[in-house]
């Protein structure tokens, strides 16, 4: 009898994330006769030759795996489909292009579906916004099963009393004074670009007044980020402030901090899908261009901040999402109370 494997695949610059882990500790622990096999080379580099042998590479790795799991376009469309007794799970995430696709359509519902999943055989949606963006805007072939009304391995986890008391004593590690407070994260992802005649970027955030967001809301709120430039800020703050303010680097992880946050200011659409699965108000603020931040813009107003100076507009007194956070929290994810990975363990037994 054959040897049963599955494979885990990653070429877009994500590696091993954690729902990949998180599907692959569950079905190790359910499956313990499966091998598990890894292709996480990333096929976009700024050296054509290399890109061409890692596209090579990742094609006839992907041919010859009878079963893969991807979180984005990992799975070539230059492969065969499928056969009898192969499965290839997308678990889909609101990625920036996926903002990007969904505008387009939306401005040219006319052009022609793409391509990019049809060789995947089931897919975890995610989210209501996913389920109906794949469907609507890609070609899937005969067969192909959507796994609605569940949602991402990491916003279930997210969910478990357990994995956060584990967060919230590793953030607690660094920052104990934050026991008594609620916590504001803004995370931003992205690099900030030099202009042209400047040797290094400048903070984007040099004109932006912390200290004035934290007089507003440091008795009963404590900022944590995993930004430089706000950390530059901060440091130039009297002492008075240093029970206000942290830093993720070298702490903590960002899923971490996540899984315990209050509240979310950020321009990262995977940041917001976790947060939205735990009910938790989410505003965009821009830092570098992102087709997520045209989509809110449009979509949820009340949402965009814009400038992080504008943090000072939202009202940290309310406990009540607005309706706008609640129609987002409804799109964005799926309920919780459903592990995904039952349903996973299902596809591979």
């Amino acid at each position: 009898m054959s040897e049963t494997v599955i494979s885990f695949v990653s070429t877009r610059g994500r590696s091993f994330n954690i729902d990949l882990r998180l599907v692959k500790e569950y079905l190790s622990r359910h499956l313990p006769e499966v091998k598990f096999e890894y292709y996480l080379n990333k096929t976009s580099t700024q050296y054509p030759m290399i890109n061409k042998k890692m596209e090579d590479g990742r094609r006839t790795f992907c041919a010859n795996a009878k079963n893969i799991v991807c979180m984005d376009s990992s799975i070539p469309i230059k492969i065969p489909s499928a056969k009898e007794g192969e499965h290839r799970l997308f678990l889909s995430a609101p990625f920036d292009y996926q903002f990007k696709v969904f505008l387009e359509y939306a401005a040219h519902p006319e052009q022609k579906k793409k391509k990019t999943y049809i060789r995947c055989t089931h897919i975890v949606p995610g989210s209501p916004f996913c389920s109906k963006l794949l469907r609507n805007c890609y070609q899937w072939e005969d067969g192909v099963t959507f796994l609605d009304q569940i949602c991402l391995p990491v916003c279930w986890d997210m969910m478990q009393p357990e994995k956060q008391n584990i967060a919230r004593k590793n953030i607690e590690f660094y920052y104990p004074f934050i026991k008594e407070k609620k916590i504001l994260s803004i995370l931003f992802s992205g690099k900030v670009e030099a202009g042209e005649e400047e040797e290094e970027p400048q903070n984007p955030f040099g004109d932006f007044s912390l200290k004035e967001v934290l007089d507003l809301i440091k008795d009963d709120w404590f900022i944590v980020t995993n930004n430089y430039y706000l950390i530059e800020t901060a440091c130039q703050l009297s002492s008075d402030y240093k029970n206000c303010f942290g830093y993720t680097k070298n702490k903590f992880s960002v899923n971490d901090l996540l899984y315990i946050s209050d509240m979310l200011i950020t321009n990262n659409s995977k940041y917001a899908t976790m947060i939205a699965a735990r009910k938790k108000p989410f505003y965009y603020a821009e830092y570098t261009e992102k087709h997520f931040g045209a989509f809110i813009k449009k979509y949820f107003p009340e949402l965009y901040l814009g400038e992080i100076h504008n943090i000072t507009t939202i009202n940290f007194s309310s406990e009540e999402l607005s309706e706008q956070q609640k129609i987002f929290c409804r799109e964005f994810a799926y309920d919780t109370e459903q592990n995904p990975m039952e349903k996973i363990l299902e596809i591979f037994q």
